[in-house]
């Protein structure tokens, strides 16, 4: 069988494909029970004395968050396969750290000058302290991964096999209200950023 790195591109690997159907699957899932949570909940409220209000108000507003969180999620996905097919796997090249606030921190070389590194977020909000990434850098289980990607713009950490898919952006490859990034990055990086999904500015 043909290792996963070996691969001109990550979604080339089989066990890639599937590890991205796992997690679109699971996520969808995720989406779906939030969603069917409001019903429930409002199925509840008629059924209950109004003076429950207190209680069950506060659920909604932390029902609503997580849906929210969901959605992004969701959404994340199809800018993960879009990374995928553009770059392949490199294993064990990102470092995960924690930083102060609570958060995921990846710390990858940059491509173009492997002796400076380039930093990736993931985490800090509320809601995200029990996701995967979180908790396992948190406990020390995991601190080096596979990463797929150019740092600089966005990417693709896994653990080994490739498991656990999760998909990071700095802010300006994605938000059109901030300056993409331009200086120090080759003409032939920034066309693979732009297949992969970033905002990498006019040639």
């Amino acid at each position: 069988m043909t290792s996963a790195v070996h691969y001109k591109t990550a979604w080339e690997d089989p066990a890639t494909r599937q590890a991205w159907r796992r997690t679109a699957m699971f996520r969808c899932a995720a989406l779906l029970g939030w969603l069917l949570g409001f019903p429930a909940w409002l199925f509840v409220v008629v059924l209950t004395p109004t003076w429950l209000l207190v209680l069950w108000l506060p659920m909604l507003c932390v029902g609503i968050w997580y849906a929210l969180l969901a959605m992004v999620a969701v959404a994340s996905v199809r800018g993960m396969r879009r990374v995928l097919r553009v770059y392949p796997w490199q294993v064990d090249i990102a470092e995960a750290g924690r930083k102060k606030n609570g958060s995921t921190r990846f710390v990858v070389p940059d491509p173009e000058r492997p002796e400076k590194s380039v930093s990736l977020g993931y985490g800090g909000m509320i809601g995200t302290g029990q996701h995967f990434w979180v908790r396992t850098v948190k406990s020390g289980r995991i601190t080096t991964t596979w990463f797929a990607g150019d740092p600089r713009y966005l990417g693709v950490v896994a653990t080994p096999g490739p498991r656990n898919l999760l998909w990071l952006a700095q802010r300006e490859a994605t938000d059109s209200r901030m300056s993409p990034r331009k200086r120090g990055v080759s003409p032939g990086a920034r066309a693979l950023a732009r297949s992969a999904g970033a905002r990498v500015g006019e040639d």
